[in-house]
């Protein structure tokens, strides 16, 4: 069993890492890269991610390839194995989580249950490696270090914690009422730098003061602020500063899919008026 488990590995490990070199694997169809990101399957998602990169795949592959040659030798499977074993532990998660093929999933199961019954094997080996023999080298901790260990570990696990609750809370995200996908279907504005009409625009939900308006394939990130007390809105050239003004105005909603800004466009004389309504995936 020990045998069949270094073989069966070595082979599938050879496969898909020759697979990503000669283009199997990590290859995107036309039809999907046309598609909205929110409508791609978590599988081309996958894909497309991990192939992105010509020099990312070409690594992994490398390093699959390095892996199953060194399983073929008795000295250096443990060592295979247990890398082997890392990596495939992720793909696995990978494939379970992103919906990847009933094949490629049950593949990654099978290795990596053939890498871990190697491990297991050399379990006494690893044992005194990473514990008895370590335990026995390092002498007692006084009373005084445990605790102080324990603090200071307390204080990084908190400040990790809270900082990153702020940073995504307090810097990053700021939602409001305008959050979302919102489609122009009535009114109209036409950037000087741009040959086509507003369609689209973006109040972003989770990057603070950032707004995105498309103009059919071109976009451009202003920076905007909202008063909920008076319902006006600003918008100002450039993201996150406020630069030069473009808009200034108000908003009012007339249901919760349809609103209705009004107001004056890069301080013209005479007032604007948009019509968004609400995209469907955004609520």
């Amino acid at each position: 069993m020990y045998r069949l488990c270094r073989h069966f590995s070595a082979a599938v490990l050879l496969f898909h890492g020759f697979a990503k070199i000669n283009g199997a694997q990590f290859t995107v169809l036309d039809s999907e890269l046309d598609k909205p990101m929110r409508k791609v399957s978590g599988f081309w998602l996958t894909w497309h991610h991990f192939g992105f990169s010509p020099v990312f795949g070409t690594v992994i592959a490398v390093g699959q390839i390095v892996l199953a040659l060194l399983l073929c030798w008795r000295r250096t499977t443990l060592l295979a194995s247990c890398i082997g074993l890392g990596m495939m532990t992720v793909i696995l998660l990978i494939d379970v989580t992103y919906g990847v093929d009933f094949q490629g999933t049950a593949m990654a199961s099978l290795t990596a249950a053939s890498l871990g019954f190697i491990v297991a094997q050399h379990r006494g080996e690893l044992l005194r490696l990473f514990w008895t023999e370590r335990m026995a080298e390092q002498p007692p901790t006084p009373r005084s270090r445990r605790v102080a260990k324990a603090a200071a570990l307390t204080a990084l696990l908190a400040t990790a914690g809270a900082g990153s609750y702020w940073i995504a809370n307090e810097n990053n995200r700021l939602p409001t009422p305008l959050g979302g996908a919102w489609s122009v279907t009535g009114g109209r504005y036409q950037s000087p730098g741009t040959d086509q009409p507003l369609d689209k625009v973006h109040f972003e939900r989770n990057r603070a003061y950032l707004t995105v308006f498309r103009f059919g394939d071109q976009s451009a990130r202003h920076h905007f602020e909202v008063d909920l007390s008076t319902k006006t809105l600003k918008i100002w050239e450039h993201w996150p500063h406020k630069s030069e003004p473009i808009f200034a105005g108000t908003y009012k909603f007339r249901g919760d899919d349809h609103l209705l800004i009004e107001g004056h466009f890069n301080r013209s004389g005479s007032p604007a008026q948009l019509e968004p309504t609400r995209a469907p995936s955004t609520r």
